[in-house]
């Protein structure tokens, strides 16, 4: 008999997620490293990462967080009928999308063959040909994302959130190969390498899904009755995230046209912003759908509401943490890990400024997912369509402002990417009537905004002092300053939150449950 959903089950799952995320996530960031110190900042990479956006549309559309919105909810209420129904329905959306897939690849290389053809530039002919070899890569990756929802519903948040790491380990492979190359010649071989890199993360999930499901019990149905009904939200879903991918697109086009090694700045400063976004907030929202999905099917409002509110008050808490962090330490993260081989100074200052206008966009971004997750689960589209929607075209108005009015230069995206996510965070709470961000809720936020913003303000004064202007580039130096100014902050922020008595250390240690 499976036991109950509470706040407490949805945090054990959120640390199996955390954990198979945090290998990822660091399989990710030696990835970074390698491209960092093999490439820098150079133009090529940056137009291969510019590449990567315009090859990963279809991935967005097709694949994680859409597919997961669509396919959870369906899936429980199967479940609650029979383990076999549900299983029917997973095979069935397979085979379906699997020809989707297919056919919308093969139009993605069309264009992309034409808009290689058509332009006279050859730095665009380069960027287009680069998504051209990336194209094929999409296939699996969105099935991917097809197998790892699945394994949430069922409880198994550890692989899906670890199965990046083959996509990582490959990827590090292929830059240290092509590292000797010529540029141009290095970035054809990293996009190649990026179809056989989500290869490998398909399989790593392929794997236990097919276990899991057992035995088949007929042929799969192509465009059956069960992919009608999960085209609904998924048409909804391309629709809002649509956009926005698109506008993510944009917002590389932007970035080369304000700075050409725009796009690395940004790529670097938010692989740093999305650690803490993936390790805690994707945790949390994706432990949250499935059992946010049972209250509703069972009926049980109270449920509903209490799970969510600990969601918003456990992100909150580490959230802010993190915001903080990025601001007092960022600097000296960013050295630590990319100061090195190509990676120069004033590269480190130009990306430290990108870190910190995404890090202003930090908490509202897990706000975002937590709340779509409570849309979600009510198989309610309309309001996250339309709040993304709006998002983005704010972000677009701003982006236009910033880089041609304001000449602030890349930093103008991450700047306004922060701003659309407030107006988005706004529109899903005024669509769920407040539910979550009640008056105890914002006490506790204020309070723990407080124990973070005085440590930091504090270590941010002392490294300044320490470093005296200039980023070391040596190894010893740039760790020592990191770690002994990280151990100041995480001390610092958690001596006042025990002061005050908030207690975010204990939020994932807890072993009973409780509402405030």
């Amino acid at each position: 008999m499976e036991t109950a959903d509470t706040s407490h089950s949805v945090v054990r799952s959120a640390r199996q997620f955390f954990a198979g995320t945090l290998m990822s996530r660091l399989s990710g960031m030696g990835r970074d490293i390698a491209m960092a110190f093999c490439f820098g900042s150079a133009p090529e990479i940056a137009a291969f990462m510019v590449a990567y956006r315009l090859a990963n549309l279809f991935r967005r559309l097709l694949g994680e967080g859409n597919v997961q919105a669509g396919f959870v909810p369906q899936y429980e209420s199967f479940k609650a009928e029979s383990q076999q129904r549900a299983a029917r329905f997973y095979r069935d959306l397979s085979y379906s999308l699997s020809f989707v897939l297919i056919a919308a690849i093969a139009v993605l290389e069309g264009v992309l063959w034409g808009l290689h053809h058509w332009t006279a530039s050859s730095g665009w002919k380069e960027i287009f040909e680069l998504a051209m070899w990336m194209g094929p890569g999409l296939f699996f990756i969105c099935l991917s994302a097809l197998n790892s929802s699945l394994l949430q519903c069922e409880k198994k948040y550890f692989l899906p959130a670890a199965s990046p790491v083959a996509f990582n380990f490959v990827w590090i492979l292929a830059a240290l190969f092509s590292a000797p190359l010529p540029r141009e010649e290095a970035v054809r071989w990293l996009a190649i390498a990026v179809t056989g890199a989500f290869a490998a993360q398909w399989l790593a999930t392929a794997l236990q899904a097919r276990k899991w499901l057992g035995p088949r019990e007929r042929r799969s149905a192509l465009f059956s009755e069960d992919w009608k009904r999960f085209l609904k939200p998924l048409s909804l879903g391309i629709i809002g995230i649509g956009a926005v991918q698109i506008n993510s697109a944009l917002d590389a086009i932007f970035a080369r046209m304000a700075d050409p090694e725009g796009p690395a700045f940004l790529w670097y400063a938010i692989r740093i912003e999305q650690l803490p976004l993936a390790l805690f907030g994707i945790a949390l929202s994706g432990a949250l759908l499935p059992p946010l999905s049972r209250a509703v099917k069972s009926g049980d409002a109270d449920r509903y509401q209490q799970l969510l509110q600990s969601a918003l008050r456990q992100s909150a808490a580490l959230m802010l943490v993190c915001t903080f962090g990025i601001f007092c330490l960022g600097g000296l993260g960013i050295n630590l890990l990319y100061g090195h081989g190509d990676f120069s100074s004033l590269d480190v200052r130009a990306t430290l400024q990108c870190l910190w206008a995404y890090g202003l966009g930090l908490v509202p971004s897990v706000f975002v997912l937590l709340l779509a997750a409570g849309f979600y689960a009510q198989k309610s589209y309309r309001a996250p369509t339309i709040a993304s929607l709006s998002s983005v075209g704010l972000h677009m108005a701003l982006n236009a402002f910033f880089v041609f009015g304001a000449g602030l230069g890349a930093v103008s995206i991450a700047l306004s990417t922060s701003i659309s996510s407030l107006l988005n965070v706004a529109l899903l709470a005024k669509g769920l009537k407040g539910e979550g961000f009640t008056v105890p809720f914002w006490n506790f936020f204020l309070k723990m905004a407080l124990c973070c913003a005085i440590p930091a303000a504090l270590v941010y004064e002392l490294g300044s002092l320490w470093m005296g202007g200039e980023f070391p580039r040596d190894f010893f130096s740039q760790m020592s300053q990191f770690a002994v100014l990280s151990f100041l902050y995480i001390l610092g922020a958690g001596g006042l939150s025990w002061r005050m008595k908030l207690g975010f250390i204990s939020l994932f240690f807890k072993k009973k449950e409780r509402f405030v």
